[in-house]
This record gives C-alpha cells, sequence and structure tokens, in this order.
C-alpha cells in the first residue's frame, strides 16, 4: 500500500510540473484559470496520500498486562501511546541527532538526507522532527494566531501565477453547443496572485535548549517556542505586512498585510470597504446600523463573516452600546471549565487580538488608525506555507555566542478584497 501512495504521490507530482509549465508559458486567460483549477486538485490529491503514509507508519502497541506494584492509571496511558516510527524524520534516531545538534553543533548523516524537502535548499540548516513539526501544526489553535487560525491556508508552489478564481468554486451555465457560456464571467473573481519564497527566522535561546535533557520535552519545548513566535509574527503580519514606511530590508521580506494593500494604488481592496468612525458615530448604535452593516451585500452576509477588536475596544467601545429602549447589542460568554470566552456583536463573532499587532484601541486611535475589521477570512486572506521548519545553527564572532534560528518560508497576499471591511476613526 505505502509503495503504491508513493507512486501514485510522484506521478501527481510530474503532472504538476508539466501543468506548471504550460501555465508559465499560455497567454489564454480561460485555459490558465483551468490550469490553476487542476493544479489545487493534485495539490490536494497529494496531501491526501501524504497524510495516509503517515497513518501507514503509526502502528498501536498492545496494552501490556497489569503487573504488581504497577499504576493501572499510568499503564493505561501507556497503553494509548503509539510505536515511534522507524524511518526518515520521524525515527529516534533522527530526533537525537537534532537534538544534539541544537544542544552542541555537531550534525550526524542521519541530518543531511533532505529528500522530504522541496522548499528549502542547504544553507537553511537541518529540517526539524516530523514529531516537533506536528507540535507546531497542533499548537497553531492555541492562545496566539486568531488571524492566522481564520485565514485560508495552502501549500503550493511560489513563483507561479494563480487565477483568483481558483481559489473558490464556480457555477458555469453551459450553452447549447456544449461549450461554456457567456454568463459565467459575471460576478466572478478576476485576476492572479502570486506567492514569493519569503524566508522569516524564530531565535532560539541557547539556555532553553541546555536545560532539556529528554528528548520528548525537548522537543514540546522546542515546538511551543516556534509557535508563539509564529503566530504573534504571522498576526501582526496579516494586517500589517509589507508596510512600506518600514526599512526596505524589513518590509521586502513580509506577507503583504491587509492594511498595506489598502493603502495600496491600485488596491485589490475598494476604497467603499474602508468605513469611518467618529467618537460620535462610535457611541451610536443608529450609525452601526446605517454606516456598516446596512451596506454589507447579501453574499458577504451568507459568509459569516467576523469581527477583529482589541480588548480595549470590545470593553470600552462595543460592550458600552445599547438600543433604543437601553439594552445591550452585544453577547458575551464565558465556558466555566477552561475560561474560554465567546463574544458576539449584531450575531457575529469577535476575535479579540493583542494590541501592537496593527489595530489599535479606538479611545487611543488617531485619526485614519484602523481600529476594526469585519472580514470573511478564508476568503479574504490566504498564507501559502506547508510549515517545513529548518533550523541552523551557528557562532556570531562578534558577539561570541552560538545562534540557533529556526527558519521557515512562505507568503501571504489579499485574495478578494470585497470580503474585508475596515473600520478606522475619523
Amino acid at each position: 500500500m505505502k509503495e503504491f501512495l508513493e507512486k501514485f504521490i510522484a506521478e501527481r507530482k510530474a503532472e504538476m510540473a508539466e501543468l506548471e509549465k504550460r501555465m508559465k508559458a499560455s497567454t489564454d486567460a480561460t485555459e490558465v484559470r483551468k490550469i490553476g483549477e487542476d493544479l489545487l486538485k493534485l495539490r490536494d490529491d497529494i496531501a491526501e496520500a501524504e497524510k495516509q503514509i503517515r497513518s501507514l507508519d503509526v502502528k498501536p502497541v498492545a496494552p501490556a498486562a497489569p503487573a504488581a506494584g504497577i499504576n493501572p492509571i499510568a499503564t493505561y496511558g501507556a497503553a494509548q501511546r503509539t510505536e515511534e516510527p522507524k524511518e526518515g524524520r520521524c525515527s529516534m534516531e533522527y530526533r537525537k541527532a537534532f537534538m544534539e545538534y541544537i544542544r552542541t553543533g555537531k550534525k550526524a548523516d542521519v541530518l543531511e538526507s533532505r529528500q522530504n524537502s522541496q522548499i528549502t535548499s542547504s544553507d537553511l540548516g537541518v529540517l526539524l522532527p516530523i514529531t516537533v513539526v506536528q507540535e507546531i501544526i497542533d499548537g497553531v489553535g492555541q492562545a496566539h494566531g486568531t488571524l492566522y487560525n481564520r485565514v485560508r491556508k495552502t501549500a503550493i508552489r511560489g513563483g507561479v501565477r494563480y487565477p483568483i478564481g481558483s481559489f473558490s468554486a464556480t457555477f458555469n451555465r453551459i450553452a447549447e453547443t456544449g461549450a461554456p457560456s457567456d454568463r459565467q464571467k459575471a460576478g466572478q473573481i478576476t485576476g492572479y496572485i502570486d506567492f514569493a519564497y519569503k524566508v522569516g527566522e524564530i531565535r532560539v535561546a541557547q539556555t532553553l535548549v541546555e536545560s532539556l535533557m529528554t528528548v520528548p520535552a525537548f522537543e514540546q519545548k522546542l515546538a511551543e517556542c516556534i509557535v508563539t513566535a509564529y503566530l504573534k509574527a504571522m498576526d501582526k503580519e496579516i494586517l500589517n505586512g509589507g508596510n512600506s514606511t518600514l526599512s526596505p530590508s524589513t518590509y521586502q521580506n513580509e506577507c503583504v498585510g491587509i492594511l498595506t494593500e489598502a493603502a495600496a494604488s491600485p488596491s485589490r481592496i475598494p476604497a467603499g470597504n474602508t468605513i469611518t468612525f467618529t467618537a460620535a458615530d462610535a457611541a451610536d448604535w443608529k450609525k452601526w446600523q446605517s454606516k456598516l452593516f446596512a451596506k454589507l451585500p447579501v453574499g458577504f452576509r451568507r459568509l459569516n463573516p467576523t469581527f477583529v477588536f482589541t480588548v480595549g475596544t470590545w470593553e470600552g467601545t462595543i460592550k458600552t452600546l445599547a438600543d433604543q429602549n437601553n439594552r445591550p447589542v452585544y453577547v458575551e460568554t464565558f465556558n466555566p471549565i477552561d475560561g474560554t470566552e465567546r463574544a458576539l456583536f449584531k450575531g457575529r463573532e469577535v476575535d479579540l487580538i493583542e494590541e501592537g499587532v496593527g489595530i489599535a484601541n479606538f479611545d487611543d486611535a488617531s485619526q485614519g488608525d484602523c481600529f476594526g475589521l469585519l472580514w470573511a477570512a478564508r476568503e479574504a486572506y490566504a498564507i501559502n506555507d506547508n510549515l517545513e521548519f529548518s533550523l541552523r545553527r551557528y557562532y556570531d564572532e562578534e558577539k561570541n555566542e552560538w545562534v540557533d534560528k529556526a527558519i521557515v518560508i512562505n507568503d501571504g497576499k489579499v485574495l478578494d478584497g470585497e470580503a474585508v471591511y475596515i473600520l478606522v476613526k475619523g
């Protein structure tokens, strides 16, 4: 079964390479759009096959019979663990060698195998073990990454133009001749998007890795460190990445943020999607109705858009709103078990983000500052990233210290600018 799946993946990758050549050579927009759709289908087929291969590598361990002096609860916990994979970056040999490399800089031969990587090069360092990568993926839904968790994730090849319409399904009318009718062109998302190979780094403290002796503890802490830094950075770049007010060496290697795209000329985000609220407007429930909610298209409403505010704006501005009968216009509930907060404004979910990410508290904002978003995240924005982290270790001669950097290649851009409304202070 595994050999069949590996052959299947190889064949699909060969098809993708051929289609990409045709896309680059084509000047027909219809053909390019069709090729883009075929590429996305092949990508999904490959991802599913790789998932099945990973499931084949994990075998359950039969429960051990209880013995005298053994804690039955601990025995039960051990029975739930899976057998350690024996090959590649899943193997304990690779994991131990990786840990030794980070702690001492010694690179074992097993770390030189890089066949599984398509986006990294030899100068980027050593690929993280699959176990650490899985910890990173699982950690995406934790404390940070409010915006990152919402947007669309892709794992397509960079440097290739993809029709924006290929990221969503379309309904076509068929003419009597069997060819697509001209009517199908109405309402489609037009234009193209291309993701670049942009390298980001996360520096890891040497004292952190030196203090962890066991492989599982080392991997867990390393993943936690990387996830927290990565998600904080992604949330900031989704909003304000590529800001031209920063130095060129900084912004050229970032994702293109929503606010940056809105300020560009031309921009994928229509000017009418920027809604201005004065202090008097923000305190008046009827102004929210007339200036924002009354202008939302039916199609956008059906995408289940969500709000994004800072805690200060939510507590100080939104929660003080009331209708003509002095009833609050928000809903807030708490999970008594884990303390999770669920906030709703006009029946739509509210995501709360930290200050300093790119959205200001309304009371602290200056004229023209963004204090909130209303967006359909998956339609509005995409991050192209397969979470293939590598880690490089080098000695800084100037500071006389070892430096460990986790490196990832990704990019992010606005897909459909009509799927985001930007709220600014007037």
